[in-house]
């Protein structure tokens, strides 16, 4: 067994430590304190067991999936500025909820982000376009944002279901969520103008 030693103060410190955390041996622990009863305690690690590494959670085995997530994002910022441009036109508590609705989906790109960066190790944040949006009548763009939305949690959803990928699956699975919850959102701020 191969064993590393630490200097004699530093083991010391280390077994009275580890005794406090981890007061008898764990099964499947790494680390194995001699007894005391050796005239010079060595702290020891358990050489690791030959396993066959499972499929890691946002690992390379989904870089599949980078081009759908890119296409998340892009999607989920163009929405936050769709929202943001409409709490300019909507008065009273539609627009504080409009409000929310864009924060949330800019959170929401933030998480697909990362989910891509862990994938990838490469950060992806396009710029958001300017107010590029044609002008039409608020509950008209309403609607839009509304479908927009239904069209989003389906597409989570499928997305959830076609990957392998646990941590992915559930990350659709919460966004799918979000926007179905935000379509209401969206309901509700149409009924009340």
């Amino acid at each position: 067994m191969e064993q590393e030693l630490l200097p004699t103060c530093d083991r010391e410190v280390f077994q009275r430590v580890w005794n406090r955390v981890m007061p008898q041996d764990r099964e499947g622990c790494p680390i194995v304190l001699e007894s005391a009863e050796e005239a010079l305690p060595a702290v020891m690690v358990k050489p690791a067991e030959e396993t066959e590494v499972p499929c890691l959670c946002l690992g390379e085995a989904s870089a599949a999936w980078g081009d759908q997530l890119r296409a998340f994002i892009d999607q989920e910022l163009a929405g936050q500025r769709r929202c943001q441009l409409l709490t300019r036109r909507v008065q009273g508590s539609g627009s504080r909820s409009l409000a929310a609705l864009a924060a949330d989906k800019r959170r929401r790109a933030k998480r697909l982000s990362t989910a891509y960066f862990l994938i990838s190790g490469v950060r992806y944040w396009p710029a958001v376009p300017g107010d590029g949006m044609p002008l039409q009548p608020v509950p008209v763009q309403l609607r839009e944002e509304f479908r927009d939305c239904q069209r989003g949690a389906a597409a989570y959803r499928a997305a959830g279901a076609g990957t392998a990928d646990s941590c992915l699956e559930e990350l659709f699975q919460e966004c799918a969520q979000e926007c179905e919850s935000h379509a209401w959102t969206i309901r509700g701020v149409l009924e009340g103008l």
